[in-house]
Order: C-alpha cells, then structure tokens, then sequence
C-alpha cells in the first residue's frame, strides 16, 4: 500500500524594506510623539543668542588677555616716554653746567694767576723784568726791586651791635653782663710790599706803568715818585706797590665734603 506524504511548506520570501518606506511599527507599548516646531523669528533670536554667547566666550579667553596685554605695553610705552622726557632735561641742564663750569674752571685759574697760594717772588721778579725790558729799560738800570715778607691783612671790623635809644635814655640799670663781641672774620689773603727804582727816559717810564697793569699777577701800584736833573732827560722812577697771596679756591663739591 503506498502512503503519499504531502511536500514541505515553502518559507515565506523576505522582503527588505524599501529606501524611504516609513520604519515599520514597533510592536509594544504605544508612546505619543511630541513635535516642536519654532517660527522662523524664533529661530533668528535663538540664533543671534548663540551668536552673542560664542563671541563672548571669544572675548574672555583670547581677547580679553590680549587687550590687557596691549593696555599694558601702551602704558609701559607712555611711561618710557615720560622717563625719556625727564632724562633729556636733565642731560640738558647737566650740559648747561659743563660749560659754565668750563668758564668757571677759567675764571678759577685767572684769580689763581692773579693771587697765587705763594708769594713766588722768583717768578714775579721775572715778570716785572719782562715788562721793563719791553718798556726800554735795560737790566743795569734796575737799581732797586725788593719785596717785603707777606702780612696777612685783617678784614674790616664787623658794625658794633645797635643798642636800643629808649633804653640808654631811660638810663637802665640791668646789671647783667654785656653779650661778648663777636670774633672778628679770619683773614683771607696776605699782602707783600714791592719797591721797583729805574733810571730811564719819560717815555721808558710811561710804557713801564702801562705794562704794569698787564701783570698776570696782581699788583696794586700806591705811590710814585720821579726825580731827574735839570737839563737831563733821564729820570729815576720809585715805585711802592703790593702783590697779594690768598689760599687756592676749594670747589664746591670739596667744601660740601668739609662741612659734612
């Protein structure tokens, strides 16, 4: 006996979804959907916001420092200037000083020349003999130059105190003693006498008294005398006079370190 045995089922064809096909519904508990839809005005501000916050993120971590750094270097650099300004002033000023102090300096080795520290009456005798010479005098006609030690010459006495006149009328009778006069001022140079004989002409004598006020050295001439023999044009000329010698100047910078 034959048994017909029935074919096997067929399983059922895949199909894959199609691009574009909504995804197919998941089987299970059914959430609702929630759609958020903006208005383009709405958009625009969300986005302006964005915007707004980005930039200034941006400006608190890179332009912030860097605007505080240029800040810094404008200062430093006004700052540089100003200090700039100052020290060309003063280098002005300090030029001003060099060349007074240059015509200072001058003016310090003419009063050395004209009032050494020394009497150096070698060099003196020197000097007048050089005028004389160009005056027309010759050496044997200098009969007579000779000077005398330095003597220190006082300085004026200081005015007396003045007393009050209603007092002395009154005739006061305050016993108390007298304030002390003060101490008069040391003395700030010497003087030393010179005397000068020549035999010579008028005009040998003329052009020795006008050279004599072209020393280097200072003379102070106090008198003259001239003398000759009638008939005779040689005279014999008498000159009294000092020179002076006074302590070397101490710049100030010296002086200041004295005081202290």
């Amino acid at each position: 006996m034959t048994t017909y045995a029935p074919p096997p089922a067929r399983p059922a064809p895949v199909t894959a979804p199609s691009i574009g096909a909504p995804p197919p519904e998941e089987k299970g508990p059914h959430l609702p959907r929630i759609s958020i839809s903006l208005s383009p005005a709405t958009t625009v501000l969300v986005g302006s916001l964005t915007l707004l916050l980005v930039a200034a993120a941006g400006w608190m971590l890179l332009l912030g420092p860097l605007t505080s750094r240029v800040a810094e270097q404008r200062e430093a650099a006004v700052t540089a200037a100003d200090r700039t300004f100052v020290l060309t002033t003063q280098l002005a000023t300090l030029r001003a000083k060099a060349e007074d102090l240059t015509a200072t300096v001058a003016a310090e080795e003419q009063l050395r020349a004209l009032f050494p520290p020394t009497a150096d009456q070698p060099g003196f005798f020197e000097q007048v003999g050089a005028v004389a010479r160009e005056a027309g005098y010759a050496p044997s006609e200098i009969t007579t130059l000779s000077p005398t030690a330095p003597q220190l010459v006082a300085p004026p006495a200081p005015p007396p105190a003045a007393t009050d006149p209603a007092a002395d009328a009154e005739g006061s009778t305050d016993t108390a003693e007298a304030a002390p006069a003060p101490a008069p001022p040391p003395a700030e140079y010497a003087a030393q006498t010179v005397s000068l004989s020549l035999t010579g002409s008028y005009d040998e004598a003329r052009r020795l008294l006008a050279g004599l006020e072209t020393l280097d050295r200072a003379f102070l001439l106090r008198s003259i005398s001239i003398a000759g023999e009638p008939g005779s044009s040689t005279l014999t000329v008498t000159l009294s006079g000092s020179t002076f010698v006074a302590p070397p100047l101490v710049a100030p910078d010296e002086a200041s370190d004295v005081t202290s």
